[in-house]
């Protein structure tokens, strides 16, 4: 059987060239996102780099760790991990030789020769900093007060004065000497007496003593660090890991994406080409070949044509891993150092991808052989055979079972709290395009007839025409319709989704503050220092509240829709401010309690919390320390912002984000206007009115989701639109003895032309019809779960992907119907109805 399947092969090659490319591009893109994604997983750091050279390394805990209701134990990072008890200090110098290692903030200001520094650029003291790679390429060490060493990039030499911004406000310094930059940080370095000055607690502590003796010193009172686990200390290290697996969740949707879509594809594509060779496989059967022996048949011919694209597909997928990790560090999904490294895991994932590949052509080719075998040897002297049937019992169950799912979800919608949304309601659209691409041809006639009713009462047959080829080949016509939905629809309703969870983040953002009339933030930093909040807070004639954001753990209340096994310890975002602020100068969602009673032995927690005002509830501050708090309020649950407040006693060590500042009564708005922009002037912040307050909201988080979706997105733009050509030049050109005869019949070739670019846009038509419905659907379920927010949000309509999408699409479909027709026509119309 296989020979004959390979003699097959080599005699209709272009009857399996669709089917060919579909499959290569289906097992390139699974190999090129399973080598990326393999480098996510493996990759978890690139070896020491700041403290490298230092044996032993002793820091507090960086996790909070407790069990979890599975019987399991659970560890959420640190948003703010304390620093070494004196008492463990001690206990380990007492051991041996240390070097104490600190990091705090330290951003250098652009100025006379000198370049701004990143917005997470750190300082360190020398003698710890020496440890990690860093080389003096010009000049000397810093050795005393107002001396600093620079990185080479920041374009500052030898004897330069430069501004410094640190916590406490920007602070003038002498450049004593320029270090080569560095792959894992951005580092200013001061002398260990300045550094010590400028951050007094000791982060880290680096040993020199006998390794054994220093773990019996630190008695689990802190984190012993030696060989490759020195890593974990780069400062950098949890901001790769968090970068990583959000590179693996992308990479993890897209692949789901791209299996989802290869395995529809494969499967049409091969359905379609054995629809196409019903009479080929007639005569088989009439010549004595069994429904079973056909069937092998056709097994084999997928077998076999699966073999060599996953074979062809894996070589591009090599080659395209690299590049691709190369566009997610550039883009900065990924941190600098990430790559695709050649190894055994390279070898593991070309193998999966190879068999998928191979799987999907076995499976794809599934419905195909049990239709090749029911094909009668009287089919064999049809001159055409009209599809009676394009859904079987599988299909209408599958269909339903996945229009039920993307109801269920988007129903679930409104049910659940918002911070949920961005996890339930971004499924609900692939299950209704599933859906959609299932029963699609219960969609195509009544579709047809719709659009074409405005021509039929022109003259000519054209309209007629192009409907009736589109309603009789139903196979046809449904193997491009769900390429074009999936394309269209899944693309748009993510960018829906995006957009609306990040207008909801603005509107949330502007809600709380709206009774202010201006807003210091940052300007390039990564927060405001108590310098520039004393000034404003010194401007006569105003209201001012500084809030600071935060984390906090806790174990919520429980909740049997969300947590029926009961709840796990969760992180939550949070923020501190003065009480007195509430209600005048911050604007809080209150659904119970009263927030005005805060104070240092309470909290106010959103709904997801699952408590009650009045109950006591334990919590973990950003530095671990555990807590028990008493709700005073309870505001309505957000999208994405703070779900807790708190009082400036649990502030920590982070920079404030903003000072939000109200006119006091009778005072000139515009004088103090000018004097906020003076109090922030030369202080790396802005003075923003309100109405402009909402424009400046950091969003930096569905900024990234929006990147990974035009990467989603292009991957299926480009896969679909690969499958609707193969189809449709797969169709058009066996449709050359047809064309023929209509050209016999009088048609001219102009006429027949017009006619078959009318059947390509009448079928894109139906596609993008059908997954204007799917954004639609999805459009109303975020707009009903949008009900339960206080602020008024629209949701975000993708007006332009969705009309580029659709356009790509009708672009495509004409360039792969028009052009092989045309050059069937080229052909006389006698020589074609005369042979075959």
């Amino acid at each position: 059987m296989l020979n004959i399947a390979w003699y097959t092969l080599r005699s209709r090659l272009s009857a399996f060239t669709g089917t060919l490319i579909a499959l290569m591009l289906g097992a390139a893109l699974l190999s090129t996102m399973g080598l990326v994604l393999a480098a996510s997983i493996t990759s978890h750091e690139h070896g020491p780099g700041r403290l490298s050279k230092a044996p032993l390394i002793v820091r507090s805990e960086p996790d909070l760790s407790m069990p979890d209701p599975w019987g399991g134990t659970q560890s959420e990072p640190l948003k703010e991990p304390g620093g070494l008890p004196s008492a463990v200090v001690r206990d380990v110098s007492a051991v041996g030789r240390t070097a104490t290692d600190r990091t705090f903030y330290a951003q250098l200001e652009a100025g006379g020769a000198s370049r701004s520094g990143p917005s997470d650029q750190v300082g360190h003291p020398w003698a710890s900093a020496a440890l990690g790679g860093y080389r003096l390429v010009d000049g000397r060490a810093p050795s005393g007060p107002g001396q600093v060493a620079v990185p080479k990039k920041s374009g500052a030499s030898p004897g330069d004065q430069v501004t410094v911004l640190t916590a406490s406000g920007p602070h003038s310094f002498t450049v004593s000497g320029v270090t080569e930059d560095v792959s894992f940080e951005s580092a200013l370095l001061f002398s260990d007496a300045e550094a010590a000055a400028l951050s007094p607690r000791v982060d880290a502590l680096v040993s020199y003593g006998d390794e054994q003796k220093v773990r019996t010193a630190v008695a689990g009172r802190a984190q012993v660090l030696a060989g490759a686990d020195r890593t974990q200390a780069d400062p950098r290290a949890h901001a790769d890991e968090v970068a990583l697996v959000g590179v693996s969740t992308m990479l993890g949707m897209a692949t789901g994406v791209a299996a989802f879509v290869a395995a529809f594809v494969v499967g049409t594509t091969f359905a379609f080409s054995v629809a196409q060779r019903r009479r080929e496989l007639a005569v088989l059967r009439a010549t004595g070949a069994t429904p079973v022996q056909v069937g092998r048949l056709v097994l084999a011919e997928a077998a076999l044509v699966g073999a060599v694209a996953s074979a062809a597909g894996c070589l591009l997928g090599l080659a395209g891993g690299p590049v691709l990790a190369g566009r997610m560090s550039a883009w900065g999904l990924a941190p600098d150092w990430f790559q695709v490294r050649l190894g055994w895991s390279t070898v593991l994932v070309l193998v999966l991808a190879f068999l998928i590949g191979m799987l999907l052509a076995v499976l794809g080719s599934g419905v195909a052989v049990v239709r090749a075998g029911r094909v009668r040897p009287l089919e064999a002297l049809r001159e055409s055979v009209v599809e009676r049937r394009a859904m079987n019992v599988v299909r209408w169950l599958a269909g339903l079972a996945a229009l039920a799912v993307g109801v269920l979800l988007l129903l679930s919608t409104p049910l659940l709290p918002p911070a949920y949304w961005g996890d339930i309601t971004p499924m609900a659209a692939p299950a209704l395009i599933l859906a959609g691409a299932l029963l699609c041809p219960l969609a195509i006639p009544f579709v047809s007839r719709v659009t074409t009713a405005p021509f039929a009462m022109s003259r000519g047959a054209g309209p007629m025409l192009v409907r009736a080829n589109t309603v009789t080949a139903l196979r046809r016509t449904a193997a491009t319709v769900a390429p074009v939905l999936i394309t269209v629809g899944l693309f748009s309703a993510l960018w829906s989704t995006s957009g609306t969870l990040s207008e909801v983040a603005h509107s949330e953002a502007y809600e709380r503050v709206r009774s202010n009339d201006f807003v210091v933030t940052p300007d390039g930093t990564p927060g405001l220092s108590r310098a520039v909040v004393d000034k404003v807070r010194a401007v006569p004639g105003i209201e001012s509240a500084t809030t600071v954001p935060t984390g906090v753990y806790t174990i919520p209340g429980r909740n049997l829709l969300v947590f029926p096994a009961g709840a796990p310890l969760l992180p939550y975002d949070a923020f501190t401010v003065d009480p007195k602020a509430i209600g005048s100068l911050l604007t809080l969602p209150v659904e119970h309690g009263d927030a005005r009673r805060l104070d240092d032995n309470s909290i106010v927690v959103d709904e997801t919390w699952n408590r009650h005002v009045g109950e006591a509830v334990t919590v973990w501050l950003a530095d671990g320390t555990k807590k028990r708090l008493k709700v005073v309020a309870v505001t309505k649950a957000s999208a994405g912002g703070s779900a807790a407040v708190l009082t400036p006693k649990y502030a920590g060590r982070a920079l404030p984000d903003a000072v939000h500042v109200k006119v006091a009564a009778g005072a000139d708005r515009d004088a103090v206007q000018r004097d906020l922009a003076a109090a922030a002037r030369g202080m790396s912040a802005r003075a923003v009115p309100i109405t402009e307050y909402r424009a400046t909201v950091n969003d930096t988080v569905n900024q990234q989701t929006r990147m990974a979706l035009v990467i989603v997105g292009g991957i299926a733009m480009l896969y679909t639109g690969v499958a609707v050509a193969n189809t449709l030049t797969m169709s058009t050109g066996q449709r050359a003895r047809e064309l023929a005869v209509l050209r016999l019949g009088g048609a001219t070739p102009g006429q027949l032309l017009r006619m078959i670019a009318g059947e390509s846009l009448l079928v894109v038509g139906t596609g993008v019809l059908m997954a204007a419905v799917v954004v639609g659907l999805n459009a109303a379920g975020l707009w009903a779960g949008l009900q339960q927010l206080v602020v008024s949000t629209r949701v975000t309509l993708p007006g332009l992907p969705f009309a580029l999408t659709a356009g790509v699409c009708a672009v495509v479909a004409l360039l792969a119907t028009v052009l092989p027709a045309w050059v069937a026509l080229r052909t006389p119309a006698v020589r074609l109805t005369t042979t075959e």
